[in-house]
Order: structure tokens, then sequence, then C-alpha cells
């Protein structure tokens, strides 16, 4: 779509709207796009009669009218339908041949439908078009915007290295384009500090985050980086502060929604609300917020739901915790069972992930701890060897007897392998540790080891469950732990724990 280059916010003269209505499209476009939504609507209506009346004999601007209302529509906040993507399909068959930034346009407004959809193999069909297209018409930011609907497709696929690759190759080409683009930058760094989030690389996606938030938020109006970004700080401040941080950053989250007219939005954060409230046992509270935002718990609803939330899976997890942290585990395995299907079907992995950590904890409360131990390596299997950590220990101390019980082999019907093995390793020794020591993150150096050791030690733990917390063998526990009493002048445990505290290596 062509106009001249004319700014958001500029007035908009009759005469002006005459003579060049793809500039005052363009103009509208803009508008929206920076969040100023109302203003962009009422403009469109005042020009829409008289840009209709030109449009009959003018094909190219019928287009570009019904492109700008659906992009409208995206920055409104709005649900949308199979009716929206057959008309918007409609739109891009009429897009005049060469026109390949139509073309694109036409293909991003269906990706951003199928996703809301939560279709995500036709959402990364149509992300592959628009890209194709926008690269033809040499729209090389237009191509690179769409990787980042890649990229969330892969993260909600459980693909977490996957997502990376691509916006880390997202930023690399965006540094070698001319201009400015220092905000599509700052939009791949906040998908990247939910990827670190995801493997519980926290320092990461704090330093991720703080470099591109304010860039984020005061430059766009982007309904899904709006959403990735305030997910991300409320889940960072619930990881560092607790539920006072995670409310604190909720509430400006909540604040933004209604100023900029985001219904869909508020809603998400007003699920985020649920999960920090449930997550912190404050279940009243929960279950007062998840009957006044009209979530519904009915399972012979959920397919047709309309609901964002339910079609992207956030939901379904938060509602299938509220109810096994409310001691109704039969209640959310009933639940549970039609939201795998509708995760599978959808291709949601990663929700599909969720469904099933918090299933555990459901069979482990009604006292069947094969089937929680089975759940629970159901859902690292799931993932494969993807880096995921964070959604298991989030769970906290409920989760940490299922991870013990798999590790030691206890009520499973097939032993987990190695790799999962290590992975259950380094979950119990973050929980040990109380967070200090961080899964997935590499730590060569010996003294960060032997700290380790001691601080197990400290917490009474015989060398059996040392070995299974560090996922080595009596061996090698023996041998670190001879070296660490050499090192301390100490010929006992007790004598080792205080020079340790003596030295600092422990908090008193």
């Amino acid at each position: 779509m062509a106009h001249e280059p004319l700014e958001a916010g500029q007035a908009i003269s009759d005469e002006l709207a005459q003579m060049w209505p793809e500039a005052v499209l363009g103009i509208i476009f803009s508008e929206a796009k920076s969040g100023a939504t109302v203003k962009a609507r009422n403009d469109f209506q005042r020009w829409k009669s008289a840009f209709g009346t030109m449009a009959q004999s003018n094909p190219e601007l019928a287009v570009d009218i019904d492109l700008v209302d659906m992009h409208l529509a995206v920055y409104e906040d709005r649900s949308f339908a199979q009716s929206d993507l057959e008309r918007m399909r409609i739109v891009r068959q009429n897009v005049a041949e060469g026109d390949h930034i139509g073309r694109g346009l036409a293909c991003n407004h269906l990706c951003n439908i199928a996703l809301q959809m939560g279709d995500f193999d036709l959402a990364q069909k149509y992300a592959e078009q628009a890209i194709r297209a926008y690269l033809d018409g040499k729209a090389d930011f237009g191509a690179m915007h769409l990787h980042t609907h890649l990229a969330q497709i892969r993260l909600m696929r459980g693909d977490l290295d996957g997502a990376n690759d691509v916006l880390r190759s997202m930023e690399a080409q965006l540094g070698r384009l001319p201009g400015q683009a220092q905000w599509l930058i700052s939009v791949a760094r906040i998908l990247r500090a939910e990827v670190a989030y995801e493997a519980n690389d926290l320092e990461q996606a704090k330093l991720l985050f703080r470099t591109a938030f304010n860039h984020v938020e005061y430059k766009d109006a982007w309904f899904d980086i709006l959403t990735a970004a305030y997910r991300v700080s409320t889940r960072l401040a619930f990881a560092e502060s607790g539920l006072p941080g995670a409310l604190e950053a909720l509430s400006h989250a909540e604040q933004m929604a209604q100023d900029r007219a985001m219904p869909r939005l508020y809603r998400l954060m007003q699920v985020e609300r649920v999960r920090a409230l449930t997550l912190s046992d404050e279940l009243r509270a929960a279950t007062n917020l998840l009957s006044e935002i009209g979530v519904s718990t009915d399972r012979s609803q959920l397919e047709e739901s309309q609901d964002l939330a339910f079609r992207q899976g956030t939901t379904f997890v938060a509602v299938a915790r509220l109810m096994v942290r409310n001691r109704r585990s039969q209640d959310a395995l009933s639940f549970i069972a039609p939201a795998e299907d509708l995760a599978i079907r959808r291709g949601q992995l990663l929700s599909l992930a969720k469904l099933r950590v918090v299933a555990a904890m459901a069979h482990w409360q009604l006292g069947s701890r094969m089937e929680a131990t089975t759940s629970l390596l159901s859902a690292i299997r799931l993932l494969g060897e993807q880096p995921f950590y964070r959604f298991i220990l989030d769970e906290g101390p409920q989760m940490r007897f299922i991870v013990q019980a798999a590790l030691d082999g206890d009520y499973v019907s097939v032993r987990p392998t190695r790799s999962q093995r290590r992975r259950l390793s380094e979950m119990m020794q973050y929980w040990v540790t109380q967070g200090r020591v961080n899964p997935g993150q590499e730590k060569s150096d010996v003294a960060d080891l032997h700290h380790r050791y001691i601080e197990l030690l400290a917490l009474g733990h015989a060398n059996k469950e040392i070995a299974r917390i560090m996922g080595v063998s009596d061996n090698t526990v023996k041998y670190h732990l001879k070296q660490i009493f050499r090192d301390l002048d100490a010929d006992n445990r007790g004598r080792a724990v205080q020079r340790a505290r003596d030295l600092g290596w422990l908090d008193t």
C-alpha cells in the first residue's frame, strides 16, 4: 500500500482526503500501530463513505480500504472467527498482480487471525507466504516482522532452541539493514526474554527484558508482543519478589491495557493474576477472580470457546492448577482430558506439557503415585532435549516430591532415561539450593561445585541422597567430600559445615 510520506496524528483535511486517499489510509494505519486506535477508527469511519465511492472505480483503493480495516481490527484487540479468515482470503485474491506489499499485508493479517484461532499450522503457512511477498516487494522490515510470529509458533510448539535461533538470526539480519531497526530488535529481545525464562536462565531474561521493554511498550501497540512483554515482566517479578512483585507488575500491565482500550490484553493479565495468586496459595482470591472474569470450567464449552486465552492454552493450565490447589483433583483431571485433546490437535505442545505437569500433581493428591510420575515423565519426554525447566520449577514444593520419586525410580512403570535423570537432578538441585544453582547453566568452577556439596551437607543429606540430587555415583560423592574435608582441614561432616560457615560459604 503506497502513500505519501505523511505522519500519524497529521490533520486530515477534505482536500487531502480527496487528493491522496491512499496517504490518508497510511496515516490511519500508523495511528493504529502507535496505539491511537480510537482516533484511527474515528478517522477511518469519517472517510470510509467517501473512499468507498472512489473505490468503485479504483479496485486497488478498495483493497487498501479492506486491509486498513483489518489492521484496525487487529490493533483494536478484537476477537476473530472463521468468517474473518474467509473475508481476508477474498481480499488477498483481489490484490493487484505485482502489489507485493498488499499481498504481504493480507497474508500477515491471515497469519494473525490463524494465530488467535489457535491454528499454528495455518499461521505458519501464512507467515511464510507473507515473508516471501514482502521480500518480493523489497520490504525487508516487513519480512523481519513476520519472523516474530514464526518464533512464537515454535515456542508454543515446544521448540525452545528453534525459537531462539529464529530470533537471534532476526537480530543479526536487522543489524545489517539500513535505517532504524531498534524497535524490531527490541521486539526480538522481548521474545528471547520469554525463551530464556522458560529455560530458567533468569539473569539473561532480565537483561534482555530491561534493554527492550520501554522501547516496545511505548513504540507500538502490537498485541502479541505486549502480551509477551507483560507476561515476562510478571513472571520475572514473581520469581524474584513473590506475589507482591507480581501484583505490582500486573497492576501496571492492566492499567496500560485499559488506557489503550485492549480488553483481551486486560483479560490475559487477569489470567496471569489468577496464576500468581494460585502459586502463592491465595486460593480464595484466585477462585473469586476467575469467577469475576467469567472463565468457564465447563468442559463441554472448551472447544467452542471464543476466548483467546483458551485458544492459546494459558487459561487451561491456570484453571486446572487452581482446581488441584483447591483439592478438586478429580475435577481437574476431568477438565484436563479434553484440554489435552485440544492442545494435541492444535499442536500446542508446550501447553500440553504444562497440563501434564498439573495432572501429575492431581494424581499425587489422589494417591495415584505411579500415574503422577508417569505424567511428569511424559511432559519431559514430550519436549525432548529442549531446555524447559521453569514451568516445572514454578509449581514449587508440591512438585518436588514427584520429581524426587521419579528420580529415585519409585512408582515408575518405566525408569527415566539418563537424560531425564539429569533433568530431574538439576531441578532437585535448584530446590535444595533455594534457586542459587540454576539448571541449564554450565558451572565448571570446582569451587562452585564444592559449595553445592557443602550446602547439601549442611541440609543433612546422606551420601546416597547427595548422589541422587547431583546425578552422580556414590563414589563420585565420596571423592568430592574427601577433597572438601582436606581443603577445609576437617575430619567429619559437622566440622566441614562449621568451617564453611566460618569462611562465608554458607548463610548462617
